[in-house]
């Protein structure tokens, strides 16, 4: 391909890669390489963070891609590169095609290593103490009295570790006492509330109440 030719490239490509390192800031780099010549194929750069200029070669990984492949390469993405002084990237290459010829690609690299840095600081920051993930129940910043109460029912419901609709009596007059003992039935209306969770009357769950401080006295 004539080297002239590519400037429709140059006119195509320039804008869209102005506006995408606008967008991800000056940890990316936009490389715009003619392929004409992989001696000097770099024809545009937006950003600079290989350091490479206008007329530098292509990448080695370009180079062996086409020579293994040539116009049938696949565009390569979001690969891991590094910089001479040590810095990791995350890079891509997409080709350009016209008539099904590799006429060019379009290169980006983004320097990750301030990212990394910041991943480990928030790594650090969302560590919590968990205990035994089993026994601990999440705390509730709830608006209203009842929304503790039908998190606590729920939450029991839930560690039994059975569905209601296969609860015997037992395992609902254990779970009536349960709740007693957390001052549940303490509560205005949380007699009602348990009954809508388990199915019953709210007669049935006063019952339990009463089988289960019958109990307690005995």
């Amino acid at each position: 391909m004539e080297k002239n030719n590519f400037e429709k490239y140059i006119d195509l490509f320039k804008p869209v890669m102005k506006a995408m390192h606008s967008l991800l800031g000056e940890k990316s780099e936009f490389i715009l390489h003619d392929l004409s010549t992989t001696q000097s194929s770099v024809a545009v750069v937006v950003g600079n963070i290989t350091n490479r200029p206008i007329g530098a070669p292509s990448t080695n990984l370009v180079i062996d891609a086409l020579k293994k492949y040539g116009d049938k390469a696949e565009d390569m993405l979001n690969y891991a590169s590094y910089t001479k002084d040590g810095r990791q990237l995350k890079s891509s290459t997409i080709f350009i095609r016209e008539n099904d010829k590799i006429v060019g690609c379009l290169c980006y690299n983004v320097d990750l290593t301030e990212f990394k840095t910041f991943g480990k600081i928030l790594d650090n920051f969302c560590q919590i103490n968990t205990g035994d993930e089993k026994e601990q129940k999440p705390e509730v910043f709830a608006q209203e009295v009842s929304d503790v109460v039908e998190d606590i029912i729920q939450y029991e419901i839930e560690k039994a570790d059975k569905p209601v609709p296969h609860m015997s009596r037992g395992d609902k007059l254990s779970l009536v006492a349960t709740l007693e003992a957390k001052g549940v039935f303490d509560v205005k209306g949380s007699a009602e509330t348990v009954a809508r969770f388990l199915g019953v009357s709210v007669f049935t769950i006063y019952n339990y109440i009463k089988d289960v401080r019958s109990g307690l006295n005995n």
